[in-house]
């Protein structure tokens, strides 16, 4: 049961813990710096951003950098993609479903032109990275951001692979099985085998009905969790990928079918790891 336990919350951590999207907006220009960097040189800046994004968060790890497109197509009807900006940075990932929202800005100080770049986790409004620096043309720029960018990009990383650590921590803890209670008689009988002082030689405690209870219970919540894991961000998935759309009901429909997805995603996780604590508790009866 143990070896199914960890299987299931390994193919759960593969699909949806690690599963993460992440949205590079438009480089916006403050001040002077308009006049100093046209548009397209700053949507250059934004494709480079973008992709340095897809190399240190490639798409077998589960990543998926929204593309200018998919951005465009989960706005608000009326809403540009160049008004993503300012302290709206984080809700504005929120509408386009995305979990990771950046956006670098240039602007000017004294004679040079500086970039400033933000990465926020939209769940939880947090800033989890940013890096400044300044240069005497867009050239310097573009190289600001090839030489920042990735470790930058490397927090997300950083983020998921602390998530799952901690659940693979908490999942080892509670299916722990007691060295005792796990030995069979054959293993416990064999000749010149001397057995440590603390360790009862007692027959191993089998489960009883109660264990057999919560371990049936805990089993068939962690197979829903990951089912229903799976199933939201697959649903959240399908949303964010809907093209443009005729009208603002259309649009609004995308976006609360993405955000219903992924709340289905977080309490799939949510009853697959107390499906979990379930198994390893009925272990103690």
């Amino acid at each position: 049961m143990k070896k199914i336990l960890i299987s299931l919350l390994f193919l759960l951590l593969a699909t949806d813990a690690l599963a993460a999207y992440v949205a590079v907006l438009e480089t916006m220009a403050d001040g002077d710096a308009k006049d100093s960097v046209s548009l397209l040189n700053r949507q250059y800046l934004t494709n480079v951003l973008r992709e340095q994004a897809v190399k240190e968060l490639p798409a077998k790890y589960g990543f998926t950098i929204m593309t200018r497109e998919n951005i465009i197509a989960m706005l608000p009807p009326g809403k540009a993609i160049e008004d993503c900006e300012g302290s709206c940075l984080a809700e504005t990932g929120k509408n386009i479903s995305a979990d990771y929202v950046c956006q670098a800005r240039v602007g000017v100080f004294g004679s040079k032109l500086t970039l400033s770049a933000e990465l926020y986790e939209t769940a939880g409004n947090k800033l989890i990275a940013s890096f400044n620096g300044r240069g005497a043309n867009v050239e310097e720029l573009l190289l600001l951001i090839e030489s920042k960018s990735m470790a930058f990009f490397h927090e997300i990383k950083e983020m998921n692979v602390q998530k799952t650590t901690i659940l693979l921590e908490n999942t080892n803890e509670n299916v722990q099985i007691d060295p005792v209670s796990s030995m069979n008689d054959k293993d416990s009988s064999r000749v010149g085998e001397s057995i440590p002082a603390n360790v009862s030689d007692e027959p191993a405690k089998k489960t009883g009905i109660a264990g057999k209870v919560v371990l049936g219970i805990g089993a068939a919540a962690t197979v829903t969790g990951v089912v229903l894991a799976i199933v939201g961000n697959s649903k959240a998935k399908n949303a964010a990928e809907t093209k443009l759309f005729a009208n603002e009901d259309e649009y609004n429909d995308a976006k609360d079918r993405a955000k219903s997805g992924q709340t289905l995603r977080g309490i799939g996780i949510g009853i697959a790891i107390a499906g979990a604590v379930g198994v390893g508790v009925s272990y103690a009866f």
